[in-house]
């Protein structure tokens, strides 16, 4: 019997106390294949491939507007840049009953290398870096890192990849911190006044770290057309001896994409599903934000069905679909996503119904209330009900970001029961 104390201060319990039993070995599997693809999806763009590797094994084709496709089909959209995509699945209801939208990001914040980075200082030759998104500068220092270096092709093609530092028998790179004798006085205005201070040791001398970089297939050249950053080394693992947690670099840009097209893929649709994932989204221009990309890609994906449709009839489609954006990342970890009802400002029919969705699949999740701006807000302008959504992530903007794999599990619930409204 419950005691007097317990019913009057009940203990705060997490969700791992109210996950079915039959969910334990599919949270488990699910983990598991989430910790295999963070292995290869270290960067946006190479998240992107891995994503659409994962939709045309399941049968997914080009969008190529050759007319109607049947209940089940799935196809696909990438960018030139290959780091944004869209992934659609036609529904058994007409596509003008509205579709069911996810939109998220893969990309986080990053350190990037400048198109001419290298240079000699103090005997040593090091990269002159550049930051894209929200960085906790500090902890970036005396860290090993590995540098990916993605080189495109003027012609057109995939173009080539060259990580250094992923090999045990590789070398890697580390941003330095000052000196001891001279932390103590720097400190006191702070250990980092600026980004231009996190440039990494890359070599003794230019001539070395020329010849290095060349035995890596990369030359002068090269540097004028790559997209190069700085990445923590090792591998995402398993936090703590029961496996609750799982450390990555840039979690937060991984974690609902992925829960997302496995949602997608693995999951029958009443109205036709579309997941947009967005790259290039700290670069925070114009063309990298949710409602922009809807507005670009959702015509295209109606056409697939529809044909060409003047603005009214497209206007109707958007009035009846409704989208879910992932967005922040506050919120109690092991107690599911998170929903801020005021960020959004979404209606509360649309609310409503995105509890309802959230129910149907016994997805936990937790309200919060704090205002703010959201992309949610801008989609709304489209005349479509949009709902943002969240993960209790720790550590974004250090070299490890850390997710539960409970809360996990609970982003796959959500789009299930997002695709299946």
């Amino acid at each position: 019997m419950e005691s007097l104390a317990e019913a009057v201060f009940p203990s705060s319990k997490t969700g791992w106390g109210a996950l079915a039993p039959a969910d334990k070995p599919k949270l488990a599997a699910f983990s598991k294949d989430y910790l295999a693809f963070l292995s290869i999806a270290r960067t946006q763009r190479a998240a992107a491939k891995a994503l659409v590797a994962l939709a045309v094994g399941a049968g997914a084709i080009p969008f190529d507007g050759s007319g109607k496709h049947k209940p089940g089909s799935l196809l696909y959209w990438q960018d030139r840049a290959g780091s944004s995509l869209a992934l659609l699945k036609v529904g058994e209801l007409p596509i003008r009953e509205g579709l069911r939208i996810i939109v998220a990001t893969t990309d986080g914040g990053v350190i990037r290398l400048t198109p001419a980075p290298t240079y000699e200082k103090s005997g040593l030759a090091l990269f002159d870096t550049t930051i894209l998104g929200e960085l906790e500068l500090e902890s970036w220092l005396n860290t090993p890192l590995i540098l990916d270096v993605h080189v495109a092709d003027p012609t057109g093609g995939e173009g080539k990849t060259v990580t250094i530092g992923d090999d045990a028998d590789e070398p890697v790179f580390t941003i330095p911190d000052l000196l001891p004798h001279l932390s103590r006085k720097v400190q006191r205005r702070g250990l980092i006044d600026s980004p231009e201070r996190l440039d990494a040791l890359a070599a003794f001398s230019l001539k070395a770290l020329n010849k290095g970089l060349s035995s890596y297939g990369l030359s002068a050249g090269d540097w004028n057309r790559a997209e190069a950053q700085l990445l923590p080394a090792g591998s995402a693992s398993y936090i703590g001896v029961d496996r609750a947690l799982i450390a990555a670099p840039n979690h937060q840009a991984r974690a609902f994409p992925y829960a997302a097209t496995k949602a997608l893929l693995e999951n029958s649709v009443q109205h036709t599903s579309l997941v947009i994932l967005m790259g290039h989204n700290e670069s925070s221009y114009a063309g990298g934000k949710g409602e922009a990309h809807i507005r670009n890609l959702l015509p295209m994906a109606i056409a697939q069905q529809e044909g060409d449709l003047d603005a009214l009839a497209l206007r109707r489609i958007y009035a009846r679909s409704k989208v879910l954006l992932f967005g922040n990342h506050s919120g109690k970890r092991n107690h599911g996503i998170v929903l801020n009802s005021r960020k959004d400002d979404a209606s509360p029919k649309a609310f409503r119904d995105a509890l309802q969705s959230l129910e149907s699949t016994k997805t936990q999740y937790q309200v919060l209330e704090s205002s703010g701006w959201s992309d949610a807000r801008e989609v709304a302008s489209l005349d479509m009900d949009a709902v943002e959504v969240g993960l209790p992530i720790a550590g974004v903007g250090t070299p490890n970001t850390l997710i539960s794999t409970l809360d996990l599990y609970q982003a796959l619930l959500a789009c299930q029961g997002w695709i299946s409204q």
